[in-house]
């Protein structure tokens, strides 16, 4: 009977397969370069560095049983170059294994292993040619599409004489058009799973209503802002921004106007903003706009110009929605809630002196007045 705390053990089959899983949970790209790279950055790349060694493994698995049958069959050159070809591998996988880099991209590996399998071929192995078909279904996971059809293209090239030449001319056409399909049907196979792991990622970094991301990648991206500055002093200024009155819109023309305001808003702004910067919706009626590579005097100078867009564009049925700005540089806080606490107090003080206005936050500023009034009345 099992005690409650106890630990779990796991077999080296489940562990693998986890490992696994891990490794190829998003789009492989091998990396060599690490740098100086932020904690989803390292989680990246081990998973990259991970999938590579798995992938290598598959490697040797195709070409392992193609040096034993050379050395079998008394092909000393082909089992020649096999050999190196597996040792290179195995010193790759050894290498990543040991968290080091790997002196080989997967590029010049799977054309190594595609020119051995056409150098047998035109030895006279010509049912070598099958070893093709896997290496073909691994080239667009390997690789980038791109590159992918590249290298596809060049070993077609290679191998269409050397097919045409070993087998009758139907043989020829019916093994060629299926090493098509089968590249074909892989690069299908991972655009689809990657365009389907691009919109699981949208929807968990995106508010619903708006479009615009939400909390959680604001305080993703917010770190990474922070973390700029203490490194590099790359400045950032990030906008607090809430819609003036917000509960009497909703009161006089109801939550549907409400919320189809919020989304003509959020066009409003995103229409003014760069490619770099991020809108995120806070909460609510609440917006917060980061601005990486901006310092505090631009920060005022955009969020005068957004009051002044949201207040003459037609968002409302009747009248102008207006709103309040909270502005606050990353240099003027110690971390990364100070930063956030700054930037709504300087949003208190807009409403504080009159809303439809910009108040800009300074550094250690003292903790503001509590609200005498309910809190949907200002907003």
């Amino acid at each position: 009977m099992k005690r409650y705390g106890a630990p779990i053990k796991i077999s080296p089959w489940q562990k693998l397969k986890h490992n696994f899983r891990e490794a190829f949970s998003e789009q492989f790209e091998y990396q060599r370069n690490s740098g100086d790279l932020t904690q989803d950055g390292q989680i990246s790349r081990k998973r990259g560095r991970d999938a590579y060694r798995y992938i290598l493994l598959l490697l040797v698995c195709v070409l392992a049983p193609m040096a034993v049958h050379d050395l079998y069959t008394g092909q000393v050159v082909l089992f020649v170059v096999s050999l190196v070809l597996l040792l290179i591998l195995l010193a790759n996988i050894w290498l990543l294994g040991g968290d080091r880099r790997a002196f080989l991209s997967p590029t010049p590996l799977l054309l190594l292993g595609i020119g051995l399998i056409l150098l047998a071929v035109s030895l006279g192995q010509r049912y070598s040619i099958y070893w093709l078909y896997p290496l073909l279904a691994g080239l667009p996971v390997l690789l980038h599409l791109r590159r992918s059809l590249a290298v596809g293209l060049v070993s077609g090239a290679l191998a269409l004489p050397l097919v045409f030449s070993q087998f009758d001319s139907g043989t020829a056409v019916v093994i060629s058009f299926s090493m098509a399909t089968t590249w074909l049907v892989s690069a299908w196979l991972v655009f689809a799973v990657k365009e389907q792991s691009r919109r699981l990622k949208d929807m968990a970094v995106t508010d619903p209503l708006t479009g615009a991301y939400n909390r959680r990648y604001l305080e993703e991206q917010a770190r990474h802002a922070m973390d700029a500055w203490e490194r590099y002093q790359q400045p950032c200024t990030l906008f607090l921004i809430d819609v003036d009155h917000f509960k009497r819109i909703n009161d006089r023309y109801g939550h549907s106007v409400g919320d189809t305001a919020i989304k003509r808003l959020v066009d409003v702004i995103s229409r003014r903003m760069r490619a770099v910067d991020i809108l995120c919706r806070f909460g609510g009626e609440e917006f917060v706009v980061l601005l990486p590579g901006t310092a505090i005097e631009g920060g005022m100078k955009f969020a005068e110009e957004l009051r002044q867009v949201v207040g003459h564009a037609k968002i409302l049925p009747k009248g102008s929605m207006t709103i309040s700005i909270g502005v606050c540089e990353v240099g003027a806080s110690d971390d990364l809630d100070q930063w956030f606490r700054l930037a709504d107090t300087a949003l208190y003080l807009a409403k504080r002196h009159g809303r439809n206005r910009v108040e800009m936050a300074r550094e250690l500023m003292p903790e503001r007045e509590p609200i005498p009034r309910a809190v949907p009345e200002w907003r």
